[in-house]
């Protein structure tokens, strides 16, 4: 078997959003004495997951997400004279400009963008992501982009997935992967709207959740021939 509809995630499937968030985390932190050690930034992180976490299961709006993450660095640190929403824009502006490109990736995309139609889902900022997406050159083996505030809906919602295929004129859903890091989000997601699913796990994590992708990979090498099947030749 293989799949020419792709429905790729972006962060952490193709780029490294630890590494982006861990430094602009520093550049603000730095810009407000806060003392850029792990432990502080690692403070950042649990917040921010906790907060994407209740907005992907829509307990949270996105505006509210922004504001909240940056107004516990306020009361944690005792950041003076500056608000939640002043915090988020200063690192989305820092986070715009800032995109690793996982090793791989890039040879991963040339490999399989004559065979499929390729197509990013995220959940982030439809500014940001597409600067991103521009800075990293991803944009250019794509065939189309599709962030939750362009769409209207944010994953696990089956419905980022079903606007995004007829957007893209796929009718054909037994010819779609979903790809991603995320179980929550892009699991899920993909599983909501009656897809196959393919569970990036670079890192080699336990899945402790009742989510079953239907493929697992731990390299692109792997992804690469569960996408191309017969089409596959090895380089």
């Amino acid at each position: 078997m293989s799949y020419n509809c792709i429905l790729l995630d972006f962060d952490e499937t193709l780029v490294s959003f630890s590494q982006s968030e861990h430094e602009c985390i520093a550049k603000l932190y730095n810009k407000y004495s806060i003392p850029s050690t792990e432990e502080n930034i690692r403070y950042y992180h649990t917040i921010n997951e906790e907060c994407w976490s209740e907005y992907e299961k829509g307990n949270l709006k996105k505006k509210d997400l922004h504001k909240k993450r940056f107004q516990k660095v306020i009361d944690k640190f005792g950041i003076k004279g500056v608000s939640g929403e002043a915090l988020n824009r200063e690192y989305e502006h820092y986070l715009k400009f800032s995109a690793h490109v996982i090793d791989g990736a890039i040879e991963f995309l040339q490999d399989i963008e004559d065979y499929a139609t390729v197509a990013i889902v995220t959940n982030g900022d439809e500014e940001t992501q597409q600067n991103r997406l521009r800075l990293s050159g991803i944009i250019e083996y794509v065939d189309g982009v599709f962030t939750s505030d362009s769409v209207g809906y944010n994953k696990p919602d089956k419905r980022i997935y079903t606007t995004t295929l007829k957007k893209l004129g796929v009718e054909n859903t037994k010819s779609v992967l979903v790809v991603g890091d995320s179980l929550y989000s892009d699991i899920k997601g993909g599983i909501n709207a009656g897809l196959d699913t393919c569970w990036v796990n670079f890192n080699d994590k336990e899945n402790t959740t009742d989510i079953k992708p239907k493929y697992t990979v731990r390299d692109y090498t792997e992804l690469k021939r569960i996408i191309l099947g017969d089409k596959w030749e090895e380089k």
